[in-house]
């Protein structure tokens, strides 16, 4: 095998290592062990409207059967689970999550999708069936991005307002508020397109406290679904295919900022 191969393993194996990792510091985060975090999934994207079977379970978690019925013990005491009887067959047992389990989950769900969209880790046989998921959170799925991004590929990049301008590239501001100290006369940059910026209810929630990033991507992402955002977002991508396009924003923390989702979209990641 040639040397990209391993090298492209390698880079798989160690980002889905990094995501493990990450996964279990937000379960521990949310008061919850890895443990109970992936028995909570198991339980809600069981297909099975009934609830699974501690059995299935433990297939889902690869675990021997006894292990899994104290995991499900531990976790009914936390108050994250209860157990039912089956309809069809009193004999089987079938687990559910309580309300605490649910909304613990789901939250966790939130920033698990927002993460793994930042790793756009190329696994598409598993993350296929995502993309509806991914469109009801306003993201483009694999599947998606593979059929846009065809051979066209954009070239963005992000800084701040008051840099300097770069020889050849087209300068677009993003940003909702005109940035303090420029004079309007002679800007830093060739266009103002504010349709295209955060709304000012979700930029003023956000308040660029770090920890709420990964759910104002999130939001942002789905307000630049809806016009006039979408059709700016459609002349971006144009004029990215042409020159070397640069977003530029006030803000100070570029990698947290509306500009560096912007390009991400751009990116068709």
């Amino acid at each position: 095998m040639a040397d990209d191969t391993y090298a492209r393993l390698l880079a798989l194996r160690t980002g889905l290592r990094h995501f493990e990792a990450w996964s279990a510091q937000q379960a521990r985060e949310a008061g919850l062990t890895p443990a109970q975090h992936q028995l909570l999934l198991a339980i809600r994207g069981h297909s099975d409207t009934e609830g699974p079977t501690i059995g299935e379970v433990a297939d889902y978690l690869l675990l021997r059967h006894h292990s899994a019925v104290g995991l499900v013990d531990r976790a009914e005491a936390a108050g994250l689970v209860f157990r039912t009887r089956s309809k069809d067959d009193h004999r089987v047992v079938r687990l559910h999550l309580t309300e605490d389990g649910a909304a613990r989950l789901e939250a966790l769900s939130a920033l698990h999708l927002e993460e793994l969209h930042r790793l756009a880790l190329d696994v598409p046989s598993a993350w296929a069936g995502l993309d509806p998921v991914y469109r009801a959170h306003g993201f483009a799925g694999p599947r998606d991005r593979a059929e846009t991004r065809g051979d066209e590929s954009v070239d963005v990049g992000i800084a701040r307002v008051y840099g300097g301008s770069a020889r050849g590239t087209r300068r677009v501001l993003v940003d909702r508020l005109w940035p303090r100290g420029v004079a309007k006369k002679g800007a830093p940059f060739d266009e103002w397109l504010k349709d295209v910026a955060p709304s000012s209810e979700l930029r003023t929630w956000y308040g660029h406290a770090p920890e709420r990033f990964p759910e104002f991507a999130r939001r942002y992402r789905e307000e630049l679904t809806h016009a006039p955002a979408r059709e700016a977002v459609s002349s971006l991508r144009t004029q990215a295919r042409e020159t070397t396009l640069v977003l530029v924003t006030a803000t100070k923390d570029l990698d947290r900022s509306g500009a560096a989702v912007l390009k991400e979209v751009l990116a068709g990641r």
